[in-house]
């Protein structure tokens, strides 16, 4: 029997497959979030249950169009058209989807607003022991921090070579519709803070070779002309793919261990020993600062009323 199930669902493509996981989870007292990618849950699990309790379910579907696509197939079937299901996708280098039961982030994607400094200083205070009030200067030493934070950000994000990468491909995806295409078959950044200098490595790929090659006139024009670049490189911090702002965090978070450079820094000045208590919590950046990171007020106002109309 399970492997006539197995060839059966192989048989389906991904948006089918959903859909009957959808059908067997539904429930008329839950309401069900359809969420694009496998790591999202781990941001989005605390904000829903703040505010809806346990009467929630999600399905995570690996990628933004399955959402959206999802969503054609349940509002199109009669039976369940009317069901209270929401869908949470990320914006990406495309115009917020504005829908009663769309939510969009504001940002490229949710790892962006893991970068915001407010995460590192709830980080700071959570997990190197500073909201200890009996320490001197706590308050100084915090703002320190952050500032240190947003000084290598601001570095990390006039880059010319991530500058480079996120034109190129805002290019590919906008300019030739390649949506497929990931970032790593183009160009491949490496993220490294030493000393408290910042260094990036820019790996060139076959693929991007043949588009520099193919598109050269284009691609000139594009940098000249595109309105939507300028507005990216306007708010890189929100704008800019989130798996590279992901790399610049991993890297700082390993300046909040004890004896880095950071920390050193930290001593001289304050003759506090700055130290991270989860030595690791670089390499679990996800789970380990969901707790840490600002809700959006646009996400609160979109579970607010996801609440509304399932209790209604």
């Amino acid at each position: 029997m399970g492997s006539r199930v197995d060839t059966l669902l192989e048989s389906l493509d991904d948006t089918e497959v959903f859909f009957l996981e959808y059908s067997r989870i539904r429930s008329h007292g839950k309401a069900i979030f359809i969420i694009e990618g496998k790591d999202d849950p781990k941001f989005y699990t605390s904000k829903i249950s703040s505010i809806l309790g346990d009467l929630w379910d999600a399905v995570s579907v690996g990628g933004k169009s399955k959402a959206l696509e999802l969503r054609v197939s349940i509002r199109n079937h009669p039976s369940y058209k009317t069901d209270k299901v929401f869908f949470l996708v990320d914006r990406d280098f495309d115009t917020r989807v504005l829908d009663s039961d769309i939510y969009t982030t504001p940002s490229y994607s949710i790892e962006n607003l893991y970068c915001d400094p407010t995460t590192i200083r709830n980080l700071i205070v959570g997990e190197c022991g500073l909201s200890n009030y009996k320490i001197q200067q706590r308050l100084a030493i915090i703002g320190f921090v952050v500032q240190e934070y947003e000084r290598l950000r601001a570095a990390f994000h006039k880059n010319k070579k991530l500058i480079i990468t996120n034109s190129v491909f805002l290019y590919v995806r906008k300019e030739m519709h390649e949506r497929k295409i990931c970032l790593d078959k183009l160009l491949k950044i490496d993220v490294k803070i030493a000393d408290e200098n910042l260094t990036i490595k820019l790996s060139r790929k076959s693929e991007y070779k043949a588009v520099r090659l193919t598109e050269k006139t284009k691609f000139k024009e594009f940098l000249i002309q595109s309105s939507q670049l300028k507005e990216t490189l306007g708010s890189p911090g929100m704008l800019f793919r989130g798996k590279q702002e992901i790399l610049f965090l991993r890297e700082f978070i390993k300046l909040l261990k004890e004896d880095s450079s950071l920390s050193k820094k930290v001593f001289n000045q304050f003759g506090h020993k700055l130290k991270l208590e989860n030595p690791s919590m670089a390499d679990h950046v996800l789970s380990s600062l969901a707790q840490y990171v600002h809700t959006p007020d646009c996400l609160i106002d979109f579970l607010g009323r996801s609440k509304e109309i399932t209790f209604s």
